[in-house]
């Protein structure tokens, strides 16, 4: 009984093997022209999804850089303003100091008499004139700094979108891995 047990126990041992055996052989199985054709199709599949992102990319990035450059206008156009507004400026100080310094009394010395003092009178509201055009001066100068740092703000984004749109022209122009 013991040996009839043992035999048993030996087939059953023998069974399982070559069921395993073959259960792991049906895995190793070549590819068949349909499988290989599913793996095709997938992917031109996934090439296709890529192909759509890049594009995608680019389009918003053109877009971007259309955006950019048009900020880039408007910043410019400001720039030039407060430009053309401080030569208009200092050309309006200039011919004012000009006309002042026809009366030697117009300086900020004391009038020594009375028609001096008449004068000086009388040149008060062009010296404020002249006071308030400094500090338009300053405004605007002021104003140009800012419109210059923002302009390079701008022109910086527009560089580094224009940069990514060269990696990406780079990209579709290199040869399939």
């Amino acid at each position: 009984m013991r040996k009839s047990v043992h035999s048993i126990a030996i087939l059953g041992i023998v069974a399982a093997l070559l069921l395993a055996a073959s259960v792991s052989g049906q895995g190793r199985q070549p590819a068949t022209p349909t499988d290989e054709l599913l793996t095709e199709v997938r992917a031109l599949r996934a090439d296709i999804n890529n192909a759509a992102k890049s594009e995608m990319r680019a389009q918003l990035l053109g877009m971007r850089l259309q955006l950019q450059e048009q900020r880039i206008g408007v910043v410019s156009g400001q720039l030039a303003e407060v430009q053309e507004r401080l030569r208009a400026n200092a050309q309006t100080q200039a011919t004012l100091a000009s006309q002042l310094k026809v009366f030697p009394w117009a300086a900020d010395a004391a009038p020594q008499d009375d028609v001096a003092e008449g004068f000086a009178q009388i040149l008060a509201p062009f010296k404020a004139q002249q006071a308030e055009l400094e500090r338009a001066d300053q405004r605007l100068k002021n104003e140009e700094a800012e419109l210059q740092r923002q302009l390079a703000v701008e022109q910086s984004r527009w560089a580094g979108f224009n940069a990514q749109i060269e990696e990406l022209e780079r990209a579709a122009a290199a040869p399939p891995r």
